[in-house]
């Protein structure tokens, strides 16, 4: 019997260690998970934030394109919220020359961490509390909506990134 005591504390040992070994085993896959994670939502935010940089770089609207003065109604000239969205031959974003060309706007990107979809919607906000209005304001909104198939819920489900920018005419 006194044999046998030494091969339980080895099996006991051997318990343990198993255990030990699966929970930091555990531990470096959830890690390796996050920082993954974190790689791809960092690739998110540049990607979104290259869209809304480029949609500031353009004029606020189709009627101040390489305009020598101010249009004339303000807000009543500009663009009607219903036509917001690339003007005829502006087919591609190279092409787009005011921030509400973005509107509908979509596109696929591949990077080395993968493939992502971008897209974008334009909408007037109201100059009080920054939602949306069908009304044209001196204030629009971007938001910019990006998705990857490497970035899902526990349920597997698509994540939806969404980044938002809100202009003011006078500010430009």
């Amino acid at each position: 019997m006194a044999g046998y005591s030494e091969v339980i504390n080895v099996m006991g040992a051997m318990i343990i260690f198993a255990m030990i070994l699966f929970n930091a085993n555990s531990m470096i896959i959830r890690n390796s998970v996050s920082q993954v994670e974190g790689e791809l939502e960092y690739e998110v935010i540049a990607l979104g934030q290259e869209i809304i940089d480029e949609a500031l770089s353009k004029s606020f609207d189709q009627v101040t394109v390489n305009a020598a003065a101010p249009p004339s109604l303000i807000p009543g000239g500009f663009t009607p919220s219903d036509q917001l969205g690339p003007d005829s031959g502006e087919t591609e974003r190279i092409y787009f020359n005011d921030f509400d060309d973005y509107n509908g706007w979509s596109d696929t990107f591949q990077t080395e961490h993968g493939e992502f979809e971008l897209s974008a919607e334009v909408f007037y906000v109201d100059e009080v509390n920054f939602q949306y209005t069908s009304q044209q304001s001196t204030f629009k909104k971007i938001v910019v909506t990006i998705t990857s198939e490497f970035l899902t819920d526990s349920s597997g489900n698509l994540k939806e990134y969404q980044l938002e920018f809100i202009r003011n005419y006078y500010a430009d």
